[in-house]
């Protein structure tokens, strides 16, 4: 935690702003796109704006952990070649150092709640446990996509290109509406996985349930994929040297 802090504020240093700086480009995100397309879909900027701010500051959190995923044992390439930080070490320090980006995003979400008056109840205090399952997926596609990223680097390419798409393909910008699981849309729902993990942190934020289909897929991905980083780590983490 201690690196991982450090390594932040030397970032910034010498900046006007400092960390600042991390809200400027979704603030303004939120703030055109979401009169924009609220007026553009029918919506009362009331309901979309909110819908927005939190869809999007939670994918910046999935897209931090995913992209990053793929290139965090070259960025550790010398505390790796050296022995001084053990890759799990180097993975937690590249998870928490997304984590902190995405707190000082959440200053947004809270000031658009304020400016519309949407009260928090206890119910939405369950998106902190949908926080933490995204944040313990991070620590799994970190390890996953880091040992994949060494040994094939295009992988972040790919990603970075993949990831775009999904990002028109989840319900952020746009809202399925009370029948979208029925029609073309629920496929953007169903089976997409991004949609879940961000509805477990919206929905009850705003009010809305959740459907029992996101949990059994969040906890399904979540048990698989250390699963998957577990015989990943076992069986090539000794290469990275050589790879690097």
């Amino acid at each position: 935690l201690y690196l991982t802090w450090f390594q932040f504020l030397i970032r910034y240093r010498r900046t006007i702003l400092g960390p600042l700086w991390l809200l400027v480009g979704p603030a303004l995100f939120i703030v055109m796109l979401g009169l924009l397309f609220a007026r553009i879909g029918g919506i009362e900027p009331a309901v979309f704006v909110p819908h927005l701010a939190v869809g999007l500051i939670t994918w910046t959190l999935i897209s931090g952990f995913i992209t990053g995923s793929t290139t965090v044992f070259q960025r550790g390439r010398a505390q790796i070649l050296q022995g001084g930080m053990k890759l799990v070490d180097i993975i937690m320090v590249d998870v928490f150092s997304t984590v902190i980006t995405f707190l000082h995003h959440v200053i947004l979400v809270a000031a658009v709640f304020v400016f519309f008056g949407i009260g928090l109840s206890f119910y939405s205090f369950v998106s902190l446990i949908g926080l933490g399952l995204l944040i313990a997926n991070g620590i799994w596609l970190s390890l996953f996509f880091g040992i994949i990223g060494v040994r094939y680097r295009d992988l972040s390419e790919v990603v970075q290109a993949v990831m775009r798409i999904t990002f028109l393909a989840t319900p952020i910008i746009w809202m399925p509406g009370a029948g979208g699981r029925g029609g073309v849309m629920g496929a953007f729902l169903v089976y997409n996985p991004f949609y879940h993990f961000v509805e477990l942190i919206r929905a009850p934020l705003l009010g809305n349930p959740i459907a029992p289909l996101s949990w059994i897929v969040v906890i399904t991905i979540s048990l698989g994929g250390f699963g998957l980083a577990y015989f990943f780590y076992q069986r090539f983490a000794r290469n990275l040297p050589l790879w690097l």
